[in-house]
């Protein structure tokens, strides 16, 4: 057996027998001795048309490539023929010899594999047309193909350089490699894409160098090959799509082949395939590549071929025609090195020990992997297995806002891999701002503050937010844990109860800042694990890092993902099966946790137990939270303030002040409205939200039907088994409202019929400050009138709310209240000089309340909310009821009774070996002060030491 290889180069065309130009079938056939077809080529230009005098490079499509490999028989060799033929034909996309309009003629040569000067340079012609004129001439190259033999082959795909685009203005273009041989030498046979490049998305232009180290999967790639093996180009450009190719663009940029033989060192190297001829007969581009061979052994040959930038879930490369994924800097990072052992699988494939350092910004932070791996073939590497992968851990306060450089070298055995370096876009976020709220019911207690903070500094795990400090605590004074009757099981009690806490929040915070209110899981909740009223910043829901992730997502904006059947879907998600479609990676450990691309997206209702977040909902959030580099370390929102109290002493009822009217109640799927009691606010509407679906509106219009105010509402069902979806809106306040009304598509749904007058109340008692215990609790009585009241009278409900003459603080301790009693506890109340408790009554819309005379209550201490303090990173916050969160420098961590830092996390380690007694100190801006100590820590582990028995 004697195997050959025929390259076919090119075809001159001298006369195609046509005035103008045409289209032209050109056939080549290799036949043996005993005239057995062996091989053939056809071309026919891409279907294009050609003319006289040109020449056309044969650049062979996948069905039939221009370089042919084939077996002549013989011993030791063998005579063979080459033989081509040519048609023409105006209409015919493959003129052949039963449909064509000129025959252009037909050439052969015979030669011997015996006769080395029968080989090489090959002219097939000048043949002769069937009208005597010279046809064409077809060149290439004929030689003998060495015995084949296993080798693995590493191919680096370097530049491509663009001649013509064919387009007047930038565009779009679409390159693609691909590999093609038989099985041969031991190797399975190959037909596989190598590289495909866009650019990364961005247009390319005429006579430019492009790298190509943005190709997919990677620029770098090992073939295990037995002989030949083709390598072929071709490349497309379109002016609108993101990745042009044969199936959509508008010029074509022409092929090139060439063919690598692991036995033939003349074709390795340095390659160089092009120039390529566009559909216009420009020159097109050329690819820059190089090919070398492994050693045939098991000696590792280390090569990183991908490096990954990952805080939660990570893009490997861009989404296609999508921008760079970003990511959040005060967060810990993950860098995963993706490496080829350079070791065939039949020689074994893997080497133990591998190792690596990673630098940062040129050396400003250097470390070691976290822990040697086992590499193995490219091939091989699975991105879901964290031991595929040698990683790096940079920590969080390594990770600062802006671009960062990040460089990773592997070694094994004194033997170096390439370097490899990657860029990484780390933004300032802000931090999520969260109403801390505990439940209890009846049945169940409340979670102890300790419970809540496990839950929820769970977060920056999944979230685009700093590790430490990435959740800034607020809690209601007084508020902070709250009883319940409701029925929780129930759709009814599950919106009542959501309705009570936004009367909770009605005075506090701003658009930034969320309400989430923790239950233990023993509290009964039906189908649901949580619920959140998008528009009013209020949630509740289960002690469960996913459900307050989830939850508070939906206050951030998100909406479902498409998986579990949820409603309120967003039709922008991708993958469009709601799952994450991305490898994740979890808790930062010595051994960090993966979540497999198939794992539902933590918007969604598939795998709850188990769900992660997406790449598209981590760039959504992302957006949400992203700060200006200036405003990264900016303080926390100050409270806002309230309106302001009137000075003189109301025991009778007057309008109440506030500029708007909160407006709430819940619609059916059939459109049948419930209201609830509308009531004035101080609080400033929210910007509306859009949701899929019909559009409603709610609208105040006087008597004669004249629209005073209206404003959008968000109605939201969640789950195909809800009945009922709450809307709610706040609108300018209208003294001659008649009538509020809500609407979807302009149809009206149904109307809450306002009363003529404000409520009529007094207060009964108290009516002089000594009657006030400012060291106990306040009970406050009032009584309704009705003198002058028509039938039937509209039923009043009530609010209890306490605030101070600065009116910055205004807690709501007594809720949606039907009786004409509540006993305020004081001691739970923010501290200041002139405090006043007020009932607040509705009658449906308009408000007036009444107020107690004003007393002062001595500042109360601030209080610790800890974090997690096993070690060896501790996280305190603290909480005055005068001011908030306190944070920074105000905390500060005792180390044997001694200041040795400042902030809300304290890393152990920081103090050296031995035992050390630790304790976190919070100071308010008063100089109130409250200590807590810890225990006893180990300085080298940074872990906390058992408490010793009792003697």
């Amino acid at each position: 057996m004697t195997l050959m290889r025929l390259t076919l180069d090119t075809v001159y065309l001298f006369e195609e027998e046509e005035a103008g130009s045409t289209r032209m079938g050109l056939y080549v056939r290799v036949l043996d001795n005993s005239g057995n077809q062996v091989a053939e080529f056809r071309w026919n230009r891409r279907n294009g048309e050609v003319e006289d005098n040109f020449q056309y490079p044969l650049d062979g499509d996948q069905e039939y490539p221009s370089v042919l490999v084939f077996d002549i028989g013989g011993v030791p060799g063998g005579i063979g023929r080459l033989h081509v033929k040519a048609y023409t034909d105006n209409d015919e996309r493959w003129p052949d010899e039963g449909h064509h309009e000129n025959f252009l003629g037909e050439a052969e040569v015979v030669f011997d594999t015996r006769e080395p000067s029968q080989l090489g340079q090959v002219l097939l012609g000048p043949t002769t047309t069937d009208n005597g004129h010279t046809g064409y001439a077809v060149t290439g190259v004929l030689e003998a193909v060495p015995p084949h033999v296993f080798r693995q082959l590493r191919l680096v795909f370097r530049d491509v350089v663009v001649f013509d685009d064919e387009n007047s203005d930038f565009t779009h273009m679409g390159l693609y490699v691909r590999a093609f041989a038989p099985a041969q030498g031991g190797a399975e046979a190959i037909d596989q894409e190598l590289l495909r490049w866009n650019n990364g998305g961005d247009r390319v232009f005429d006579e430019a160098l492009f790298p190509l180290a943005s190709g997919l999967p990677s620029p770098v790639t090992t073939l295990a090959v037995g002989g030949p093996t083709r390598i072929w180009v071709e490349a497309y450009t379109h002016d609108d799509e993101a990745w042009p190719s044969g199936g959509a663009y508008e010029n074509f940029l022409g092929r090139a082949m060439i063919t690598i033989d692991p036995n033939e060192p003349d074709t390795l190297g340095r390659h160089v395939l092009g120039p390529t001829q566009t559909d216009q007969t420009h020159n097109g581009f050329l690819l820059t590549m190089s090919s070398e061979l492994l050693p045939p052994d098991a000696t590792p040959n280390l090569e990183i071929t991908g490096v990954e930038v990952t805080q939660a879930t990570q893009h490997f490369t861009p989404p296609t025609g999508g921008p760079q994924h970003a990511l959040a800097a005060g967060k810990a990072t993950l860098v995963r090195v993706y490496l080829d052992s350079g070791i065939d699988p039949r020689e074994g494939g893997t080497v133990d020990g591998v190792v690596g350092t990673l630098t940062l910004n040129g050396g400003s932070f250097t470390t070691r992997s976290l822990n040697p791996i086992t590499a193995r073939p490219i091939a091989q590497v699975d991105r879901g297995q964290i031991a595929h992968t040698l990683n790096f851990l940079i920590p969080a306060d390594r990770v600062t806002a802006g671009t960062a450089k990040i460089q990773v070298q592997a070694e094994v055995a004194g033997t170096l891999s390439n370097p490899m370096e990657v860029t990484a876009d780390f933004r300032a976020t802000r931090p999520v701002t969260v109403w801390m709220v505990r439940v209890s019911t009846p049945a169940v207690p409340a979670l102890t503050p300790a419970r809540y903070r496990a839950v929820a500094d769970l977060l920056p795990l999944r979230y685009p937010i700093a590790d430490t400090g990435g959740i800034v605590y607020y809690t209601v004074p007084g508020l902070t844990e709250i009883h319940t009757t409701r029925d929780l099981a129930s759709e009814d009690g599950q919106g009542d109860f959501i309705d009570d806490l936004e009367d909770i929040q009605e005075d506090h915070g701003n658009d930034d800042q969320l309400l989430y209110a923790m239950l233990d899981h023993a509290v009964p909740l039906g189908k649901i694990g949580g619920l959140a009223r998008y528009n009013d910043h209020v949630s509740f829901g289960y002690e469960d890092a996913i459900t307050f992730a989830h939850e508070v997502g939906h206050l951030l904006g998100l909406r479902h993902a498409p998986c579990g059947g949820p409603e309120n879907v967003d039709e922008d998600f991708t993958p469009p099966d709601g799952r994450t479609g991305e490898v994740g990676a979890g808790p930062l450990t010595p051994t960090p946790i993966l979540h497999p691309a198939t794992t539902g997206d933590l918007m969604s209702y598939c795998d709850v137990r188990s769900s992660w977040i997406g790449g598209y909902h981590w760039l959504r959030l992302l957006n949400t939270l992203s700060v200006r580099g200036e405003q990264a370390d900016a303080a926390p929102p100050e409270r806002p303030v309230h309106g302001t109290v009137p000075a003189a002493l109301t025991t009778t009822s007057r309008p109440f002040p506030g500029q708007y009217v909160r407006v709430r109640g819940r619609v059916s799927r059939s459109g049948a409205v419930r209201w609830q009691p509308c009531l004035r606010t101080f609080r400033k509407p929210s910007p509306p939200r859009t949701v899929p679906g019909p559009v409603y509106t709610v609208s105040v219009e006087d008597a004669a039907g004249q629209v005073l105010a209206s404003a959008p509402t968000a109605v939201v069902f969640d789950r195909h088994e809800q009945q009922e979806a709450a809307f709610g809106a706040r609108l300018p306040y209208a003294a001659r409202a008649h009538r509020v009304v809500l609407r979807r598509d302009g149809t009206e749904l149904g109307a809450l019929v306002v009363p003529s007058g404000a409520p009529q109340f007094i207060l009964n008692t108290p009516l002089s400050t000594p009657e006030i215990d400012t060291e106990g609790v306040l009970h406050l009585r009032w009584q309704r009138l009705d003198v002058g009241e028509p039938e039937p009278r509209p039923a009043f409900t009530y609010f209890v709310r306490f605030t101070n003459a600065d009116g910055t603080f205004a807690p709501r301790p007594g809720v949606s209240l039907s009786g004409t009693s509540f006993d305020l506890d004081l001691r739970t109340m923010p501290g200041h000089e002139r405090c006043v408790a007020q009932v607040i009554a509705t009658n449906g819309y308009h408000t007036s309340y009444v107020q107690t005379p004003a007393f002062a209550l001595p500042p109360r201490p601030p209080e610790v909310l800890l974090g997690a303090v096993e070690g060896p990173l501790l996280n305190a916050q603290g909480s005055s009821p005068q001011h908030g969160p306190i944070t920074g420098a105000d905390v500060a961590w005792l180390v044997d009774g001694r200041a040795a830092a400042t902030g809300v996390s304290f890393d152990v380690r920081s103090t050296g070996s031995g035992a050390h007694a630790i304790a976190v100190r919070i100071t308010d801006r008063d100089g109130l002060d409250i200590t807590a100590p810890l225990g006893t820590y180990d300085g080298t582990s940074g872990q906390r030491l058992p408490v010793p028995p009792a003697q």
